[in-house]
């Protein structure tokens, strides 16, 4: 994206030392200038009430001095501090981005982002609603589909906002997928995630990640493309060490329970990427009647991305019940072999009495000295 809207622009990027000798821009030959700020105009002082719908809050800048009239793009940052608009975790940032040196938040979207922020500098408070706040703002400008002319503003504050009721705009997402250099066909298969029992937006799946392939991407549908830089926080139980590899989350080698939460803020998604030992459990009848996490029932872990997970040996008759251990309780990352065959997760289907509930393929039933041999990588299992 490096394309500045005039062909000549271009050349003139290209051609930098010859610059200096143009004493006169040319309307057929406008020159870029870079500008690294521009003016944001402080708004009048009021009372600006975000609980009621009506209301208009509007911000004034002057286009950064690029030379000539240009389209530019303007994204707006939020803080409760002047200081804060400069310090990781202490601003946020609107989602909707603006074409215009006049500036006009959603209502709703300005509310839930200082709400947000408030709520995290006051963790007491349950309810903003009424609530009176000073915020400061500035914004950032670029020359519309384009990499150059990034130029920011001064900071202004502004008195005062009325704080509303949040405003819940998004559900939680009923899908995740992931997809990498080493899923399936690279970069093509979206393998979708496993939905947590009973959580919603939380979803996790079990994969190997390649020494030399492990990069991927994540999404709520094939071809979101989400990346690292849209995770707000990592939860890395498992020392998969996740960085960032151009926009991709590149680990370690090795398998990983990956688990993605999509928590609604406002109207954004806030995502949570948490990484767990491949570490699964035989529980109930078949090991005898322990319903706990014992070390005596975890599966060996295989080194290849097409090896198996295998069980110790059965202590008893009785049906089979496997989990993976991550953050909850272990029924919401239960599955079975359906038909003795396919690996079949649990996700919100309701398993009370065991698999039976679902139907006889679903339980399997298991005799003591058999061992269950699970392949993540091709969905499948036997037990013999």
């Amino acid at each position: 994206m490096k394309n500045i809207f005039f062909s000549t622009i271009c050349a003139v990027a290209l051609c930098l030392p010859m610059l200096s000798a143009c004493d006169t821009d040319r309307d057929d030959n406008p020159v870029l200038y870079e500008p690294s700020s521009f003016v944001l105009e402080t708004p009048q002082e009021q009372i600006y009430d975000l609980s009621k719908k009506e209301t208009v809050f509007k911000l004034q800048c002057q286009q950064p001095e690029y030379g000539f009239q240009a389209a530019v793009t303007y994204t707006l940052h939020i803080s409760l501090t002047e200081n804060g608009l400069t310090e990781e975790g202490q601003f946020t940032t609107l989602g909707t981005t603006f074409v215009s040196t006049t500036i006009q938040p959603d209502v709703n979207e300005l509310n839930n982002a200082l709400a947000d922020l408030y709520m995290a500098a006051n963790p007491d408070v349950e309810d903003v609603a009424g609530k009176e706040v000073v915020a400061y703002m500035k914004l950032d400008a670029i020359l519309t589909g384009s990499s150059r002319g990034v130029s920011s503003s001064n900071a202004v504050e502004v008195k005062t906002f009325k704080l509303g009721t949040p405003v819940v705009t998004l559900e939680p997402p009923t899908e995740m997928y992931i997809v990498g250099s080493s899923i399936g066909t690279p970069w093509t298969t979206w393998q979708k995630m496993i939905k947590v029992n009973g959580m919603d937006g939380e979803f996790w799946t079990m994969v190997y990640i390649d020494a030399e392939k492990g990069q991927f991407k994540f999404g709520k549908y094939e071809q979101d493309w989400l990346g690292f830089d849209n995770i707000s926080s990592f939860n890395d139980q498992a020392g998969a060490n996740p960085s960032n590899e151009g926009g991709n989350i590149k680990v370690k080698a090795g398998w990983y329970v990956i688990a993605i939460r999509a928590e609604v803020k406002g109207s954004e998604y806030a995502y949570t990427m948490s990484f767990y030992l491949p570490q699964i459990y035989l529980f109930g009848a078949a090991n005898g009647g322990v319903w706990a996490y014992a070390d005596e029932w975890k599966f060996t872990t295989p080194e290849t991305p097409d090896g198996e997970f295998v069980s110790p040996a059965f202590a008893a008759s009785g049906e089979l019940r496997m989990c993976v251990k991550a953050e909850y309780d272990w029924y919401r990352y239960e599955f079975t072999l359906k038909d003795g065959t396919t690996i079949f997760y649990r996700e919100d289907n309701a398993v009370n009495n065991g698999w039976t509930d679902l139907g006889s393929e679903y339980s399997v039933v298991g005799n003591p000295g058999q061992k269950v041999y699970l392949n993540f990588s091709t969905g499948t299992g036997e037990v013999k």
